[in-house]
């Protein structure tokens, strides 16, 4: 099983990523990032590349640990996203 895509569940009407703020998103595998609109269209990000792959991680790094989303682009970046502002679609 393997992540295919994200969709954004934050209630907040922004967010940031890699200190630029969006709107709600959806993130999915082979495609890049789309920025959610306020008449719920979508929206391609054209600045950022296509997403390869998207990995689910979790720690314990203090006493109350971490979720998050790693998401590789074609660039060779992996931005995090938490895991808590998304739900993931999984297929085979």
């Amino acid at each position: 099983m393997k992540i295919v895509r994200l969709q954004s569940v934050t209630n907040d009407s922004e967010f940031a990523l890699n200190e630029i703020v969006y709107d709600k998103m959806l993130v999915e595998v082979g495609n890049g990032f789309f920025e959610k609109q306020r008449d719920g269209s979508i929206e391609p990000m054209n600045s950022i590349p296509k997403v390869t792959e998207i990995n689910y991680q979790q720690g314990d790094f203090d006493a109350y640990g971490f979720e998050i989303y790693t998401v590789h682009t074609s660039d060779g970046h992996i931005r995090v996203l938490p895991a808590d502002k998304y739900n993931a679609e999984w297929s085979e």
